[in-house]
């Protein structure tokens, strides 16, 4: 997470020249660090510096700056900079030490290679422009390896629940056939629920690790109504709601029902702000890019550029930029405003492309080439993350239905087995001596009254049910990325579909059996 309030102020006017810039103290970002995001977070420090070296800054500054950012990568950053601040090392020196004991194969060899060209003299601007180049197109590969591979095991989690169906009815048959102890259902039925669990924990490993909504204290204003209606609505309506239900004896269908539709408001909310993060990632690249030409064909300020802009051309980011606009108008602090614009887009890609382009250009960097290196990195997040939504779109869909499917098949199976079973239970009165014969059968004990294995069965589809019913929206979430309410949304239509099978099935079912004989009339 990155945060413009964390921009170190500079005092004076700013300019090109390194002597003109004082750093005033500020907080410095605190770090989480994350190797998941590392890689990633590598880019965009990158990206950054290179950003801020258009300004010809020296390399404390450069350092300084850079040390302030609250990117997993940061922290090589720091202790590079507080081995030569507060040590004394050369800056050569510092990045070899730490680039030695950094353990990350990736930053390892940048340090390293940093250390060099420095030590060379060789130019730190085009340096960091090259730096950041390759590893976009390093985080890129990657990126596009684990999306394939992503797919592969989004086939494979479809085969994996498709198995679990075939294991239940093949159980049925098996008791049909010869009877089965409780304790094997029970064990084969365990299994089944840690290969669901396990096929989830891999769709988590194998999808790309990315931040797509900012974390900053005020955000989007489609996540700031989810968290309240989430929190102040259907929480408590959910905690009252269940009591209710279960004094009136409703059952798990129609109890799922209510869940879903009191946790439903929320998620529609989430996914309408997640539809908006999507275009906005997709429209910054093309504004910062504008903007920073416009700023540099008319030797202008940034703020002055704005109001050159055909606001018309900016899509989703239209509202935004013109409040954004008029706030600058209205001569308040810059940093501000384009803090407000980063919170209301929600977007963690959005809030770290402004940061690299309004401090490059506070620092007094060419406004082209900040523009173009913070656009590049937008264009290049979007583009990927494209790629991304052509494999979760499908998979979405694929498993809402598969879901669907499974849950009348699990259910379907049951109430089916307990119709014959009161059918049977009924001809065994009116046939008298008829059904002695049929009564000697192994498969007739599986439809006793008093029979085992239909509660064995009974158990071991409500579970498998349930269990989907929570794994599903959670491998849907993992493979789709973005903001984890979105896992409430999917949860919703997921509990929908199980208690609708639950009320409606089993009236389905017995339908089909009222239309056949049950006597010997």
């Amino acid at each position: 997470m990155i945060s413009l309030k964390s921009l170190p102020r500079l005092k004076g006017k700013a300019s090109s020249k390194e002597s003109k810039y004082k750093v005033e103290s500020q907080p410095i970002e605190k770090i989480k660090f994350n190797s998941d995001l590392l890689k990633g977070d590598l880019f965009c420090q990158l990206t950054y510096m290179s950003s801020l070296a258009t300004a010809e800054l020296n390399r404390a500054q450069l350092f300084d700056y850079t040390a302030r950012l609250g990117l997993s990568s940061s922290v090589y950053i720091r202790q590079i900079h507080f081995m030569a601040k507060k040590l004394n090392y050369d800056y050569s020196e510092a990045c070899r030490i730490v680039g030695e004991k950094t353990k990350e194969a990736v930053p390892k060899a940048f340090l390293l290679r940093m250390s060099g060209a420095i030590s060379s003299g060789e130019d730190l601007a085009e340096f960091l422009k090259r730096e950041a180049y390759v590893s976009g197109e390093h985080y890129g590969e990657e990126y596009e390896r684990n999306v394939e591979s992503l797919k592969k095991w989004t086939d494979a989690y479809t085969a994996l629940i498709i198995s679990a169906s075939i294991v239940v009815v093949i159980s049925v048959v098996s008791m049909l056939i010869f009877p089965m102890s409780p304790t094997s259902i029970s064990l084969l039925t365990f299994v089944m629920l840690v290969a669901v669990l396990l096929g989830v924990w891999i769709l988590y490993r194998a999808s790309p690790k990315e931040s797509k909504t900012h974390h900053l204290e005020q955000t989007s204003p489609g996540q700031t109504i989810a968290r309240k209606v989430l929190l102040y609505v259907s929480i408590p309506l959910v905690a009252v709601s269940i009591p209710v239900l279960l004094f009136m004896n409703a059952g798990v269908g129609w109890g799922m029902i209510v869940v879903a539709l009191l946790l439903m408001p929320p998620g529609f909310f989430i996914m309408y702000d997640d539809r908006q993060i999507d275009k906005n990632d997709a429209d910054i690249a093309g504004f910062l890019r504008s903007l920073g030409g416009i700023s540099k064909v008319i030797g202008t300020t940034v703020t002055e550029a704005i109001t050159r802009l055909d606001f018309g051309s900016l899509a989703s980011l239209k509202k935004p930029v013109s409040r954004l606009n008029t706030a600058l108008k209205f001569g308040i602090r810059p940093d501000l405003c384009w803090q407000k614009f980063v919170n209301e887009t929600g977007s963690e890609q959005v809030n770290r492309s402004v940061r690299i382009f309004w401090d490059g250009i506070v620092v007094g960097g060419d406004a082209q080439k900040v523009g173009n290196q913070a656009s590049m990195f937008a264009m290049k997040i979007s583009i990927l993350r494209e790629k991304r939504k052509m494999v979760s779109a499908g998979f979405s869909f694929l498993c809402i239905a598969m879901h669907a499917t499974m849950a009348i098949l699990l259910v379907g199976i049951y109430q089916i087995m307990l119709n014959f079973s009161q059918a049977m239970q009924k001809m065994s009165v009116t046939a008298g001596d008829g059904m002695q014969a049929i009564s000697q059968l192994p498969t007739f004990a599986f439809f006793a009254d008093s029979s085992g294995p239909l509660t064995v069965l009974n158990m071991m589809v409500t579970a498998m049910l349930v269990m989907l019913t929570i794994t599903n929206p959670a491998a849907i979430k993992f493979v789709e990325g973005g903001h984890s309410y979105k896992y409430i949304f999917y949860l919703s239509i997921i509990l929908l579909i199980s208690g609708i099978s639950f009320v409606f099935v089993p009236d389905l079912v017995r339908g089909m059996f009222g239309t056949l004989p049950v006597s010997g009339k």
